[in-house]
């Protein structure tokens, strides 16, 4: 169960951490 929410999580950032240095650029 705890791997499924960090499974998740890891996702989530793969998405919006290049949004987020896209915007800061």
């Amino acid at each position: 169960m705890m791997v499924t929410i960090i499974y998740f999580i890891l996702k989530i950032l793969i998405i919006v951490v290049p949004l987020l240095i896209a915007v800061a650029y």
